[in-house]
């Protein structure tokens, strides 16, 4: 019996959501799959790197959760923000295994995951931001970068909470919680006098994913997509013209990203429209996070 790697991926995915990293083994991806062992090698060198792609496969199912939340009708940015809040808190409960006990794990130093986690940190970083600025304005600037840090660690201490003692929180209401002290620092923060104490600066390592020598990093990256990409193009089961068209978009994606002063408007839009397409959707993303963190 012959599968595709997204099958494996989909096997994958589901026992590691049911048992964890460490109670999930190669044997048992392949028994799901129907294949023998051999098989899963051929798509995945070992089970962390199988555990990376189900990571960021969750990582982009969350994200889409949260883009459409943000267009859902009639809600006020305050509401907005409190449900977001309740999805992280629903979503990081149905994926535990994944998404929160990795932390304990000795697959966080594994060179392919280490990059995935910065980038989600980074991700989170960005989208708190905006979900700050959205909610209170432009007025809380100079003290945004500490709203960010400290919002980060009261959503990371009642995670816990409501992951491991779900049965006696309510989310609806942990949430209220959390938006009613943070409109109560939000005031206190900018009323007082003090000045504070994180800038843009202070989060410039973890913007980037932690990378140290980052144009360079930027460059390698690229290029690593750019090959992953064209692999998966010339496997894309869809018409001649239409590969083509695509292959040609990608193309000038390539050429904008190492500009000086690319096209934004133009690479974002290429971007959307590579993105829709299911085999690419992945790569694009991580393309997207390389670009928008230096805007």
């Amino acid at each position: 019996m012959s599968v595709t790697k997204e099958e494996v991926l989909k096997s994958a995915s589901k026992l590691f959501k049911e048992r964890g990293f460490l109670s999930t083994t190669i044997q048992d991806i392949a028994e799901d799959c129907g294949i023998a062992k051999g098989s899963v090698y051929k798509y995945f060198p070992s089970k962390e790197d199988i555990f990376s792609e189900v990571f960021n496969q969750c990582l982009n199912a969350y994200f889409d959760q949260v883009d459409e939340l943000t267009r859902l009708p009639g809600l006020s940015p305050e509401e907005q923000f409190l449900q977001q809040i309740i999805l992280r808190f629903r979503y990081f409960i149905e994926y535990k295994h994944i998404l929160v006990e990795f932390t304990e794990l000795p697959i966080q130093q594994d060179p392919k995951f280490q990059p995935l986690r910065h980038k989600f940190r980074g991700r989170l970083i960005r989208w708190h931001r905006e979900c700050l600025l959205h909610v209170y304005g432009e007025e809380i600037h100079p003290c945004l970068w500490d709203l960010v840090s400290i919002y980060r660690a009261i959503l990371k201490e009642y995670l816990f909470w409501i992951v491991y003692e779900e049965k006696s929180l309510s989310l609806e209401e942990t949430a209220k919680f959390i938006l009613d002290k943070l409109n109560v620092l939000v005031k206190h923060m900018m009323t007082s006098d003090q000045k504070p104490l994180l800038k843009q600066a202070s989060f410039e390592r973890y913007l980037s994913w932690g990378l140290e020598d980052r144009q360079r990093e930027k460059v390698q990256i690229f290029n690593v997509l750019f090959r992953e990409m064209d692999s998966a193009l010339n496997v894309l089961p869809s018409g001649a013209e239409h590969r083509s068209e695509l292959k040609e978009l990608c193309h000038f994606v390539q050429t904008e990203v190492r500009k000086a002063e690319p096209n934004l408007p133009l690479l974002q839009a290429s971007l959307y429209y590579l993105e829709r397409e299911k085999e690419l959707k992945s790569l694009v993303i991580q393309l997207k996070n390389i670009i928008l963190s230096d805007i």
